[in-house]
């Protein structure tokens, strides 16, 4: 009222001065913001100024303050006024909102109220955030809420005033997690209580409570402090506070919903790998953390079995040949002993032996093998640790005292360092639980070393072999190019390096006699592959791993080399026969090399070798090309041959690995925090009839059949809220894994307009399988898709008739840079397509070693929007990024479809497989921590982030009786069967098999799985380390013929064995009985197939190979992944035949025999008195895990 009658009485001058100075004001805010913009641009200059601030020597700090100008903070204290107030939030100056409960709020704080407050400005998300409301100024607003006007005359009358800036630090807290919740846990510090949400921070375990942990924060420095700590800001990253790596523990004591290590750890069994069932006194290898948690000082994070309980498993280690060694001292040979109890002393002697008439002096004894302060073995005269003279001719004795204070086998190493040379002994021990153990493992090692001729004789075979290939792979040549299926391409948009192998790589491999320094000298070069994997040394480490599989590789090319060989002329090639060549491996390809030279050559070039391609790969031989004037002269005679395998495959692993670490970086490569978006990809939603909503239209399902999880797996996909972090489909046995990635691609295609799409797999058939269900759907029209194959299918004429229209093989030449060859044949297949007609299509489809070749067209950065890769648990990481090295970060993503669980790619070099190489992608991304499972925040999906995964769990395939077995073993019992134990198809089937099915009024009529107990003897022939069992495929051979009798199909049954040798025994008795015959394979041959009846037979039945087969994983046994893609293959009826002793050393076939005798399943010879005594097998089985 008063403002209104001051109007009245304002003159026009007042007036006319009022607006000059509202001007002034306006004039003033411009300069502000103008002001503000260029301090930031010089706090951008100070900070890339800054390393020559420290080159020049002179401080950064110093250097900003002789500017003149102050730099501002993104932590800072200002004044503002309070323009929205609710019971959840709040809003200062209408544009700064923060939350009610996340501070200390003055009670009587209302609309209008003038606030000091502390702001932060966060890297992470560039969003301002009220961190405390400072205090409350007096206001006068006594008559009610103020006006609109009056609010914003305040906020006006506020922009003059100057944040007061501080600096910032980062600083850990030490705390304990009081609280979990579904999206945050609480932590109880000396500081305060903090509420950390998971998607704000970085961290890289599940976190449990009682934990305790170290909050990296950023902190505000405040002079006014002691120790100039001012408020915490924002949390950066959660740790566990302390950490223990590969500790080896015993399983103390199993409870129903938690273990217990070395009685002062604890572990929950979602920390258990996939089908593992411990025992009371196994051996296992823990990551702990420190935690307070009931009686328990620490809490084990990740786990690994080591040996089982009552299990022994020596380390048979031949002596090793030191490459310093001398003949002038003899120090005697390594040591095994071998111990029945713990806590038992014993001295062990090493001589020292001088053979010359000089003295050698002893620098020191170091030993070398210790992981913990404190070994095992300890030298006895600790003066002799510090160095002795030995006399001429004389003999030194070396005491050590052993004594083992856990059950297991041990080794310790130490190393004598003379003047000149050092020598390295060990010392092997074995520490078994009574006398009757330990007894039995000394028979063991004494027959070992009466055979040990023979081990030495393969490895010498071995080590021949890798020599062998060192003087082919080293020696110089001139060759003479022979002709190639299509000619080079000069011009290539993006030509990939050669990435050849190091030389000192090869050197180390290849020529070394002993193992151990040939893999000491390899990591001394390559440092990484000790190292744990992370973005510094990911390209180095897998440049390093490639390059290894590339030797091994070359090794095993050796075995197609010929002294002696000739040609026979084909029509326009030349021809060589290969006896057995399509049971071979590594198999010979398209493209493949042969070089000959003439053995009696000895004019001008002795060295010169003419190169052959090969053109065609046929039952026993191949057909080669060679340079016309050598094809043309050629009459009969005999030459030498060497193999080369093509190496554009690892060329383009190499490129791709650093590619992908350049484009892509480490938040997708190692994913810490789950990084949203600033809106998602499409809009999309379920309604309550699960129907897809964008907006507010309904969009077609393409696939009607589809599940519910199905349907929130293609939402989640299309939402994509997560930023540059791959999204997973987590595909169990049978679960429609592939329906589901097909239904994405559509509904990708159809309401994306810009995306384009790659389709990557790890084999041809699952490529056709993906291109045959885009066919059969009819959502897609010819030409919006196609399926790249390579030359090599239509050479062997593997692509099937109703693919051909759909298929292309690539040309990588620039456009019109060389003559366009493109060819369609009367099937529809195109030949040599170039980057005008490939890479254009929406939806292109090909394995990801074929999409590679798009890698060379030169297509722009963000050409491909989408990678969905299939069964990606079957390829390493490196093929993986041979596609996903193609996506665009910021418009891009990338969909993986596999099961972790199932088998991984194969690895041929054995020291790269242990380093992880078959390790995929898939399975590496959900071991971390915003993929890996949590049930305490994610109850309702599994454990897992709807986010980054979805866990499929309807099964389709099985009856519920076999499916109940690996979803105990592997799923976490969360798989539901939707196949019907009455009137379905498979319950029918089996109804029909009663008569050749053990009779039992006991068994439910819809059990599938039976296991059939053999005591026989397992076989190896001479030539071959493969084993087979001739009573085993005598009784699944007469089984087959039973099925057969009662109108079972042959394409309805599959037979798996681990071993190569039992699958051309059973074969063979197929053939000389004259009988058809159904699919006979590995494992690995059936992964991704189904078959109405699967019959298991697992070969390895005597005894005495148990220690071996235990430790190296030999066929199935210790192999889960095996075990679980075997058993999960067949719709109704399972049968394994095996030796129930031997298998009952491993717990998973343990649970599956048990789960067979509950169910009166069993047949077959007597079994061992744990399973026939059920309270003996309760002891050692846990069963029924709540995981």
């Amino acid at each position: 009222m008063l403002s209104v009658l001051r109007n009245w009485w304002v003159s026009p001058a007042e007036k006319s001065r009022d607006k000059l100075i509202e001007r002034y004001e306006q004039e003033e805010e411009h300069l502000d913001k103008e002001i503000a913009r260029e301090s930031v641009e010089i706090d951008s200059q100070a900070t890339t100024s800054c390393m020559q601030s420290v080159i020049s020597g002179v401080p950064t700090s110093l250097r900003s303050n002789a500017s003149g100008v102050p730099k501002k903070s993104d932590c800072f204290k200002s004044t503002g006024i309070i323009t929205s107030l609710n019971s959840n939030d709040a809003t200062i100056d209408k544009n700064i909102l923060f939350e009610l409960n996340t501070l200390s709020i003055p009670s009587d704080m209302r609309i209008g109220s003038r606030v000091e407050y502390l702001g932060y400005k966060s890297e992470a998300t560039e969003q301002l955030k009220v961190v405390k409301i400072e205090c409350l100024a007096e206001d006068s607003w006594d008559e009610g809420p103020p006006s609109e006007e009056k609010i914003q005359e305040e906020i006006n009358g506020l922009k003059n005033e100057k944040p007061t800036y501080f600096n910032t630090h980062q600083r850990n807290f030490l705390g304990l997690i009081t609280e979990c919740k579904p999206d945050s846990i609480l932590i109880d510090t000396e500081y305060k209580t903090m509420n950390v949400r998971y998607d704000s921070v970085e961290i890289n375990f599940v976190p449990k409570e009682g934990d305790r942990v170290s909050i990296c924060c950023n902190v505000q420095s405040d002079d006014g402090f002691v120790d100039k700590q001012g408020e915490i800001l924002d949390q950066i990253s959660v740790d566990p506070a302390l950490i223990l790596t590969q500790q080896m523990c015993t399983v103390d004591r199993i409870f129903s919903d938690f273990g217990v290590l070395n009685k002062n750890a604890y572990f929950t069994f979602d920390v258990l790998p996939s089908g593992c069932k411990l025992n009371e006194g196994d051996v296992v290898k823990a990551d702990l953390i420190e935690c307070d948690w009931s009686q328990y000082e620490w809490r084990c994070i990740k786990l690994s079995l080591v040996e089982q309980a009552g299990q022994v498993e020596p380390k048979l280690r031949s002596p090793s040949d030191s490459r310093s060694e001398n003949r002038a001292v003899d120090i005697s040979p390594d040591i095994t002993t071998v111990f029945s109890s713990t806590f038992e002393k014993r001295e062990l002697e090493f001589s020292c032996t001088n053979n010359y008439d000089r003295i050698f002096r002893v620098l020191s004894i170091e030993f070398i093998s210790r992981r913990q302060k404190n070994g095992l073995l300890r030298l006895i005269d600790r003066e002799l640790a510090n160095g002795f003279d030995l006399g001429p001719n004389e003999k030194r004795l070396l005491r050590f005292e052993v004594e083992p204070q856990a059950y297991g086998d041990f080794y310790e190493q130490f190393l004598i360092k003379f003047e000149n040379f050092r020598v390295k002994r060990s010392v092997n021990i074995i520490v078994c639980e009574n006398e009757k153990q330990a007894e039995a493992v000394r028979q063991s090692l004494n027959k070992a070393d009466h055979n040990g001729k023979v081990s030495y004789n393969d490895r010498n075979v071995s080590q021949k072999s890798r020599f062998y290939a060192s003087q082919i792979w080293s020696k110089p040549t001139e060759c003479i190019p022979g002709v190639r299926m299509q000619s080079r391409r000069r011009f290539v948009a993006n030509r990939i390096g050669s990435f050849g192998v190091p030389e000192r790589l090869k050197r180390a491999y290849l020529t070394s006699s002993c193992k151990k320094d040939m893999l000491e000298n390899i990591e001394y070069m390559f440092p990484s592959l000790k190292e744990e994997l992370n973005i510094t040394n990911y390209v180095s480490r897998f440049q390093t791993l490639i390059y290894l599989e590339e030797i091994e590789c070359f090794v095993n090319f050796r075995m197609y080399d010929r002294e002696r060989a000739h040609f026979t002329r084909e029509g326009e090639y030349l021809a060589l026969t290969i006896e057995n060549l399509s049971e071979r491996r590594p198999s010979l390809v398209i493209g493949d090399i042969v070089k000959t030279k003439n053995p009696w050559a000895d004019g001008e070039n002795p060295k010169r070798m003419y190169e052959g391609v090969i053109h065609k790969v046929l039952f026993n031989r191949i057909l080669l090309k060679f340079d016309p004037l050598f094809q043309q002269k050629y009459n009969g005679e005999d030459y030498r041959l060497e193999f080369y395998f093509s190496r554009f495959g690892f060329r383009k692993q190499h490129y791709a690995v650093s590619r992908a670490a350049k484009n892509l970086g480490e938040q997708f490569l190692f994913p810490s925090r789950a990084q949203t978006r600033g809106c998602p990809q499409l809009e999309v939603q379920l309604n309550d009839e699960e129907n897809l909503m964008l907006g507010s239209c309904q969009r077609n399902w393409h696939n009607c059949t589809l599940n519910s999880i199905q349907k929130k797996a293609v939402a989640n996909i299309l939402r994509g809220e997560v930023y540059n972090m791959p999204y997973v489909i987590f595909g169990p046995p049978g679960t429609g894994k592939t329906v589901t990635l097909v239904e994405s691609i559509l509904q990708i295609f159809k309401l994306i307009p810009s995306a384009r799409l790659l389709v990557g797999t790890p084999s041809n058939s699952s490529a056709d399988l993906i291109t045959t269900r885009l066919i059969e759907c009819g959502a897609l029209k010819m030409g919006e898709f196609i399926r790249l194959v390579s030359q090599n299918q239509v050479e062997k004429e593997q692509i099937q008739e109703h693919l051909m229209p759909y298929c292309a093989t690539v040309d990588i030449g620039i456009d019109d840079t060389c003559k366009d060859d493109m060819i369609v044949t009367e099937s529809g297949l195109k030949l040599k397509c170039q980057m005008k007609y490939l890479g254009r299509h929406r939806v292109t489809i090909g394995t990801c070693a074929t999409l590679g070749n798009f890698l060379q067209m030169g297509f722009p950065p963000n050409h491909f929007t989408h990678v969905l890769i299939d069964e990606a648990g079957q390829c390493t990481e490196a093929e993986i990024m041979i596609a996903v090295a193609q996506v665009s970060k910021e418009r891009g993503q990338v969909i993986l479809a596999g099961d972790p669980h199932q088998l991984q790619a194969v690895v041929i070099n054995k020291y790269a497989l242990e380093r992880g190489f078959s390790l995929s992608f898939l399975e590496r991304i959900l071991s971390r921590a915003p993929y890996e499972r949590n049930v305490d925040s994610f109850p309702l999906t599994c454990g897992f982030d709807p986010r980054l995964v979805t866990k499929l769990l309807y099964n389709y395939r099985a009856l519920p009786s076999i499916l109940n077995v690996y979803n105990e073993l592997f799923y976490n019992a969360e798989l539901v069967p939707i196949i019907r134990e009455e009137n379905s198809r498979e319950a029918k089937m089996l109804k029909q098999l009663d008569d050749i099915l053990p009779q039992s009024s006991k068994r439910p009529k819809t059990h599938g799985i039976f296991f059939c107990g053999i005591r026989s003897e397992n076989m190896q022939e001479k030539d071959s380390p493969s084993w087979y069992n001739p009573y085993e495929a005598k009784n699944v051979f007469l089984m087959t013929v039973k099925l057969y009798r009662n109108n079972i199909k042959p394409e309805s049954i599959g037979i798996i064995t681990p071993y190569m040798k039992q699958v051309k025994h059973l074969r063979n008795l197929f053939v000389d009985a004259d009988v058809a015959m159904p699919k006979i394979g590995s494992v690995e041959e059936f992964q991704g197939q189904e078959r109405d009846i699967i019959l298991i037979s697992t070969v390895r039945s005597s005894k005495e190979h148990i220690p071996s087969d235990v430790r190296h994983a030999l066929g199935f046994i210790q192999s889960e992944k095996r075990i679980n893609v075997a058993i999960s293959r067949p719709r109704y009826l399972l049968i394994i035949y095996g030796n129930p002793y031997l298998l009952l050393l491993d717990s998973r076939w343990r649970t599956i025999i048990k789960y067979c005798v509950d169910n009166d399943a069993y047949l077959g010879c007597d079994l061992p008195a744990t399973l026939s005594d059920p309270a003996k097998l309760a002891e050692r089985t846990v069963n029924n895990q709540d995981n």
